[in-house]
C-alpha cells in the first residue's frame, strides 16, 4: 500500500431551501456530531454525491443514454431496487402511467 494519498477534487459552496425543522436538526447533529469526533459535513457530502449519480443515472435510463457510460457499473438502485427500462401501463396505481 502506497503512502502518497491523491488530491481531493475542490469543493463549491451550494445553497438549499429545507423546512425549518430539518435545519434545526441538522444544528443539533453538527453539535453532537462534532462532539463524538465525526465531520457531519463529510457525510452529508457523501450522501448528496450519491443521490446526485443516483439521479443522473435513473435520469440517463429515462432518455435512453448509455453511450459512453461504463456499462460495468451496478444499476441504479432506490430502497435497494433496481430501476427497470420498462413503461407503466396508465392504469398503473402509482399514478406514473407511460406511453
Amino acid at each position: 500500500m502506497g503512502v502518497l494519498k491523491r488530491k481531493e477534487e475542490p469543493t463549491q459552496t451550494i445553497t438549499l431551501r429545507v423546512p425549518a425543522s430539518v435545519k434545526a436538526e441538522i444544528d443539533r447533529l453538527r453539535e453532537s456530531t462534532s462532539e463524538a469526533g465525526f465531520d457531519l459535513n463529510a457525510t452529508i457530502c457523501e450522501s448528496i454525491t450519491r443521490l446526485t449519480r443516483q439521479m443522473r443515472d435513473e435520469i440517463d435510463g429515462l432518455n435512453g443514454k448509455t453511450a459512453g457510460r461504463d456499462r460495468s457499473r451496478k444499476p441504479a438502485t432506490t430502497n435497494g431496487l433496481a430501476h427497470s427500462d420498462r413503461k407503466l401501463p396508465a392504469s398503473a396505481p402509482d399514478g406514473q402511467g407511460g406511453v
